[in-house]
C-alpha cells in the first residue's frame, strides 16, 4: 500500500536537480564532487520525509546542498591539495595571469570555507555562491534574517582578516 502523502520522487529531483548541483559545484569546484553531492543530498531528502513532514522541499534542498558540500570540503582537507579544482569561464578580454589569480583565489576561498563555523560557512556559500538573498537563506536554513546577518558579518569579518595575513597587510 502506498503512502497518500509520499511525494512524487521523479518531480523532486526534476524540480531541485540543477539546484542542488549548482550549489555543490560552486562550492566544491568539480563536476564529480558536485554529482556524489547531489545523490547524498537526495538519499537524505528521502530519510527526512520518512521521519516526518517537509515544510519546504526547496528549502531542504538547499540546506542540504550546502551543508553536505562544505562537509565534503572538509573531509578533503586531509587530502594533497593537486592544482585547484574551479572551472574558470572568463571573459575574451581576460589575460591568463588574471585567470591564474582568479582560479587561486577561488581555491583558497574553498580552503578557507572549511574553516568556519558550520553556519557562517553555509550562509556565505548561499550568500555568495548561490546569490541568494538574506530572507531566502533565512528560509533555507530555517534561522532569522538577522541571525543571516550577523553570521555573513562574522564570515566576511574572518575571511578578510585571514586574506590580510595572507598578503601581509597590517590592518
Amino acid at each position: 500500500m502506498s503512502d497518500p502523502n509520499a511525494p512524487d520522487w521523479g518531480k523532486v529531483i526534476e524540480k531541485h536537480a540543477e539546484r542542488v548541483f549548482r550549489i555543490a559545484y560552486r562550492i566544491l569546484g568539480s563536476v564529480h564532487d558536485a554529482e556524489d553531492v547531489s545523490q547524498d543530498v537526495f538519499t537524505e531528502a528521502m530519510a527526512v520525509h520518512q521521519s516526518g513532514p517537509v515544510r519546504t522541499w526547496t528549502g531542504l534542498m538547499v540546506r542540504l546542498a550546502t551543508v553536505r558540500s562544505i562537509d565534503r570540503l572538509r573531509r578533503e582537507q586531509g587530502r594533497p591539495q593537486s592544482l585547484p579544482k574551479i572551472d574558470v569561464s572568463p571573459p575574451a578580454t581576460q589575460r591568463p595571469d588574471q585567470e591564474l589569480i582568479a582560479a587561486e583565489l577561488a581555491s583558497w576561498l574553498r580552503s578557507e570555507i572549511q574553516m568556519l563555523p558550520d553556519r557562517q560557512a553555509a550562509i556565505f556559500s548561499l550568500a555568495y555562491f548561490e546569490q541568494l538573498s538574506r530572507n531566502e537563506i533565512a528560509t533555507a536554513l530555517e534561522v532569522s534574517p538577522e541571525t543571516v546577518s550577523t553570521a555573513l558579518y562574522k564570515a566576511r569579518q574572518k575571511l578578510s582578516s585571514r586574506l590580510a595575513v595572507i598578503h601581509g597587510d597590517k590592518s
